[in-house]
């Protein structure tokens, strides 16, 4: 019966003051101890300015939800060619047999190129050189999967897929962004699939999307 008052109670508070309930559970998104946010290093990652786990390990700069996914489906014997680095490229090389990114900041390179594993490569490709996109033509091997992290993403995009290994496939972040969106239909086009996976990033307020491009047979089994 008590349970029942309180009950009609807090209902008829909901109704008269509903802001209160709202900024009751907003609180307890940041306090609590049980807060997604807290459990996936939301605000280690605000504090650190780098997206980072609760216990300060890395992670790319893309939406939970598609970390949680490449997390459940990397496998070691995969090769990765990444569009950008840092704390991903860590993430990546942690989980896969190697990753070969290419960067084109050059005081980000510095900072980061001595700070990987052995099983990582980072060239430097000055920002704006006509070769940025097309460097993972270089390589004499196919990659089974492609991030697309960085600039010139439409070229990118168009420029990995004679690099993809039979059972590749490529993935662009932010792909939520309208000047992107002539590079995902182009992969369409070609006879990809398109999952997208869409949420929170660490640090970000807003919803964002990270696509994955995919054929029969993939190396993700989608």
């Amino acid at each position: 019966m008590m349970r029942e008052s309180f009950k009609n109670v807090r209902n008829s508070l909901r109704r008269i003051v509903p802001w209160a309930f709202v900024l009751g559970k907003g609180l307890t998104l940041i306090y609590s101890s049980r807060s997604f946010l807290r459990e996936a290093g939301y605000f280690r990652s605000v504090a650190e300015k780098r997206p980072v786990r609760v216990d300060g390990s890395p992670i790319p700069w893309m939406n939970y939800n598609a970390i949680s996914f490449l997390e459940e489906r990397l496998t070691p014997d995969l090769t990765i060619y990444e569009y950008g680095s840092g704390n991903s490229t860590l993430f990546f090389a942690s989980r896969t047999q190697s990753v070969i990114a290419i960067e084109c900041d050059r005081g980000w390179y510095d900072y980061v190129k001595d700070s990987m594993p052995s099983n990582v490569e980072i060239i430097y490709r000055e920002s704006g050189d006509p070769t940025y996109s097309t460097a993972i033509a270089e390589h004499q091997q196919k990659f089974d999967v492609v991030i697309v992290d960085a600039d010139e993403r439409i070229a990118c995009l168009h420029n990995c897929i004679d690099s993809l290994s039979e059972r590749g496939v490529a993935i662009l972040d932010d792909a939520q962004r309208d000047r992107y969106q002539l590079g995902c239909a182009e992969m369409r086009d070609r006879g990809f699939r398109e999952l997208r996976l869409e949420g929170l990033k660490a640090g970000g307020i807003r919803s964002y999307r990270t696509s994955v491009f995919y054929r029969d047979g993939n190396c993700l089994g989608i």
